[in-house]
This record gives C-alpha cells, structure tokens and sequence, in this order.
C-alpha cells in the first residue's frame, strides 16, 4: 500500500476523533468517523466504542479510497487526492466522484480534449481518461483550478445540506473549516 494512501488514510482518521453519537447528526454514533450502519455493513457487530482501529482503516480504503480510484489520481496530485478522499467520508463517494465528473465536463472545451462523461458518480476507465486528458493540456495550472473547483463545490454541497435542513446548520462552520483548512 503506498505511503500516501496510509497518510491519508491515518490523518483523516485523526481528523474524524474518536467516538461520537450526537443525536442530531445525521451520521449518528459514530467512531473514528465511521458510522453504526458502515461499520455493520463491514460485518462488525460489536460496540461502536470498541470499533478496532485497523477496521476503520480498511474500511476507509474499501468504502472510500478504491471506488475513487484515488491509486490513479494520487499519481497526479496528493491535494486533489485528498480533496476528493475527504468529500467522499463526508459526503459519500458517488458526490466526489459526480463532482470530478461534471467538472471534468465543463473543462473540456467543449468534448475537444475529450468527450463528455456520464455524471453517473462512478468512477471509471473513462472518468481517469479525461482526467488525463485534461491534465496533460491544461498541465499544472489545471490542476490547480481543478482541485480548487471541487473544493468549491463541497463547500457549496455543504451549504445546501443546511439550506434544506436547518438543524445541520451548526455543523457549518466546522465542516467549511475542515475544506478549506485541508
């Protein structure tokens, strides 16, 4: 496993703390971060208090790391590796990768450097083709734009949770610190 994916991996777990169960979270009880119904759809049946550290780990690549395809990206960039890793624990993996998709779309001149992906929230060979494609024109300033974009978007993400419920409205502060902060 590369020493990326173990920092990532180890630091976000670090980030999300130990165990939570506030009752107006919508994750609710939680440990390390990893939520009842996660750590049960893993095969865990104990106490989320007790939930092993290692779990958390392989859950964290299983759930999240792989299905973002994030091998593949962290050979471009750690901050947009991160910045995608981080959206998808919080928000899901289908709303990073939709948001690298349709950014992806919007950025290819018009399917010039590539044609336009199914914002299907999946990534997949052709989602890491266009991004290739679109790195190897825009080169590092692209990169740069890119992962401010998504960054961009969770922030926008998270304000349209307390946009349609107004009790995660106190969650705001601290979630768009973590974005930016990250």
């Amino acid at each position: 496993m590369s020493q990326l994916k173990n920092r990532l991996i180890e630091e976000l777990i670090e980030r999300e703390g130990g165990y939570v169960n506030d009752p107006t979270d919508r994750g609710g009880e939680t440990m390390y971060g990893i939520t009842l119904k996660t750590a049960r759809a893993h095969g865990y049946q104990g106490e989320m208090k007790l939930l092993p550290y290692e779990m958390a780990f392989h859950i964290y690549k299983k759930t999240y790391w792989d299905p973002l395809k994030l091998d593949a990206i962290s050979q471009h960039s750690e901050a947009l590796t991160e910045q995608l890793f981080d959206f998808g624990v919080n928000s899901a993996p289908f709303h990073a990768a939709k948001a690298l998709q349709t950014t992806l779309n919007v950025m290819n001149k018009q399917q010039t450097l590539y044609a336009d992906l199914t914002a299907d929230g999946i990534l997949g060979s052709r989602s890491i083709y266009a991004l290739n494609a679109f790195l190897q024109h825009r080169k590092r300033k692209g990169l740069a734009v890119l992962t401010e974009a998504i960054r961009g978007l969770r922030i926008a993400f998270c304000i349209d949770i307390a946009v349609n419920d107004e009790s995660q409205e106190k969650y705001q502060f601290g979630w768009i610190s973590r974005i930016v902060e990250l």
